[in-house]
């Protein structure tokens, strides 16, 4: 099943796993919610070009 994700699939897979690790770092303490939200704004944008890109290669 996993073997046949596709960059953008792969993509958000490794987004999902990002968010869940900042957190679960501002849960525990360990960065600030400001921080965490920067993070996952960062995480976002990645997301986002990896997106575009892939839709350009499916037309």
């Amino acid at each position: 099943m996993y073997e046949e994700l596709d960059t953008f699939e792969r993509a958000l897979q490794h987004f999902g796993t990002r968010v869940e690790v900042y957190t679960c770092m501002e849960m525990g303490g360990k960065i600030s919610a400001e921080e965490a939200y920067q993070q996952i704004k960062e995480e976002l944008k990645e997301l986002k070009k990896v997106r575009k890109t892939w839709k350009k290669e499916q037309e």
